[in-house]
């Protein structure tokens, strides 16, 4: 294959299944990339069973045997590396022609699912492709730079999924990760980090970014926007009660946090929230 990154849309859409059905078993045709935003899903790929849930991202390839059972609200992208021309009428259930798989180390090493870091650009991505009009996307230039930030940014994502998946169960950056899942409602500074990795904090640090790609403190911190974004979602406690939850003593340091992790307030993100699921509701 001569252009790895240089491939032609064939479909991109964001779609909805409200009911909790099964889909018909399938031959996957050509490559298939999901990205969850709200999931409660069971996929079977080539006999392996894989539970997919808000976050996850899911890759599939030609010759793959297919088939699902669950709720889902994913974006939804396929793309041909063969440069033939795509059908007006284009879907991934009717296609009759299987695209001819390219081999390389790289793509045969990541993994069918897995979670990603860079949720909101994920979102950013697909909702900047589905602005483009359908007809015209493999002729608008911002489609190449959009589709090679996703693909450069899901193969460092899933490698570095790998990577931690590949570091020992008892090492201490593992034993940090482990803490601050379990106590990001707490203080938590380097210095104690540091005490429970039994290291020097400043080679705590640079170990820690080989295998996440950001600091502890980075890591803590969305760890805790995306546990308020949760609450947001999921519940009417208080922005107070939200913030005090997510580790953060003054209300205002959060709100003013929050807005400027997502460029809106804890109340704005709440709000939109709430309509999204009524339309859903209604859908």
């Amino acid at each position: 294959m001569k252009h790895p990154y240089n491939p032609r849309v064939l479909q991109c859409m964001r779609f909805r299944r409200v009911e909790d059905i099964g889909s018909a078993p399938r031959i996957v045709m050509d490559y298939e990339f999901d990205f969850c935003v709200e999931c409660d899903r069971t996929m079977w790929l080539e006999n392996e069973c894989h539970k997919i849930e808000k976050g996850c991202f899911v890759i599939r390839k030609p010759g793959q045997k297919v088939f699902s059972r669950g709720r889902f609200d994913c974006y939804m992208l396929t793309l041909d590396f063969t440069n033939r021309s795509p059908s007006a009428h284009y879907s991934r259930n009717t296609a009759t022609q299987m695209q001819e798989p390219f081999e390389t180390e790289l793509w045969d090493a990541l993994p069918s699912v897995f979670k990603p870091a860079h949720y909101d650009d994920y979102v950013q991505i697909f909702e900047d492709l589905l602005s483009i009009n359908e007809m015209d996307i493999n002729e608008n230039g911002k489609t190449v730079f959009l589709v090679n930030h996703l693909l450069h940014l899901v193969t460092a994502d899933a490698y570095a999924d790998i990577c931690f998946a590949k570091v020992h169960e008892n090492s201490p950056i593992q034993e940090v990760c482990a803490y601050i899942k379990k106590h990001y409602s707490e203080k938590i500074t380097l210095d104690a980090l540091a005490d429970v990795a039994h290291l020097n904090k400043n080679y705590l640090v640079r170990q820690f970014k080989k295998v996440f790609g950001v600091s502890p403190i980075a890591y803590l911190i969305k760890i805790r926007m995306d546990y308020a974004k949760k609450l947001l979602s999921e519940s009417s406690a208080p922005i107070k009660t939200v913030a005090a939850e997510c580790g953060y003593t003054d209300a205002a340091f959060f709100n003013t946090y929050f807005k400027k992790t997502y460029s809106v307030s804890p109340a704005a993100y709440r709000r939109m929230q709430q309509i999204d699921t009524k339309q859903s509701r209604e859908m």
